[in-house]
């Protein structure tokens, strides 16, 4: 209980990844791009892949609240959040993403674990990561759009669904 498996490269043995305890967390910063790009692979399809490029414009345009998951010394998961005007979605795999002066609200675009370390306790430690960052700046109050089936762990953390306009409704449908 509490560990996921993983292959460790060209050995056959499946490995157990360490313990929750032994998921390292810290800032994502451009160097991890090639990580992010690897585990947006392993864990989306078609056009939720976004580029290196989109990502690139997001901490640039505010680094301070997206961070890595590492495991081993691997990259097993991220969390990117950046600040946003709260009910406005930004655009999926844009290259502006420049807050509003009076942003009151932090979106949280994507947080993704590889599917063998899911078990491992790297998804809440990412979660508590953008929690104490926002607490710390001072916001208040995170948003997000759950995709697929994803909406039920949003819920298990406090989210809750949100109306959407026509405009909006116009927005999701990048998603």
């Amino acid at each position: 209980p509490g560990r996921g498996w993983r292959s460790p490269g060209s050995d056959d043995r499946l490995q157990p990844w360490p313990r929750h305890e032994h998921v390292k967390i810290r800032r994502l910063s451009t160097k991890d791009l090639a990580d992010v790009a690897r585990i947006q692979r392993e864990c989306y399809s078609g056009h939720f892949i976004e580029s290196i490029d989109s990502f690139a414009a997001k901490l640039s345009a505010h680094s301070g609240f997206s961070f890595v998951a590492e495991s081993g010394g691997v990259a097993v998961g991220y969390v990117v959040a950046f600040p946003w005007t709260f009910g406005e979605v930004p655009e999926l795999g844009g290259l502006d993403y420049t807050p509003a002066p009076d942003t009151d609200s932090l979106y949280l675009h994507d947080l993704a674990v590889i599917p063998d370390a899911r078990s491992s306790g790297a998804a809440q430690r990412l979660f508590d990561a953008v929690l104490g960052a926002a607490r710390s700046a001072g916001i208040r109050r995170i948003f997000l759009v759950a995709i697929g089936t994803a909406s039920r762990y949003w819920r298990r953390h406090g989210f809750e669904a949100v109306a959407a306009d026509e405009a909006l409704e116009r927005r999701l449908a990048g998603y």
